[in-house]
């Protein structure tokens, strides 16, 4: 993904941080991974089924520091409610798989 990004003229993706359809214990470093590697922002987009809203937030640059990076992530994330609460995984919870 990363060569495609470098290949690329004009790309953008669409990666839900958690990466999956079922529960997940922490958020898949794919979508960080991709992003740091590339030298390209990460949009943080948003769907709220709890208030019916969506929309694109911030952009955030990524630092190397995917602890640091991702307590700001989580801050953006923390007031969205996802369609399915039982597949949640835990926000607070910093490791990652």
């Amino acid at each position: 993904m990363i060569g495609i990004f470098n290949a690329a003229d004009s790309l953008a993706v669409a990666i839900p941080p958690e990466g999956t359809r079922s529960k997940t214990r922490y958020w898949k470093t794919g979508f960080y991974n991709i992003a740091h590697g590339a030298g390209v922002p990460i949009a943080l987009g948003f769907l709220d089924y709890e208030r019916k809203v969506g929309g694109i937030g911030k952009t955030l640059i990524t630092s190397g520091d995917y602890d640091a990076d991702l307590k700001i992530i989580k801050a953006f994330y923390a007031g969205v409610t996802g369609k399915y609460k039982d597949q949640y995984s835990d926000r607070d919870s910093m490791a990652s798989d």
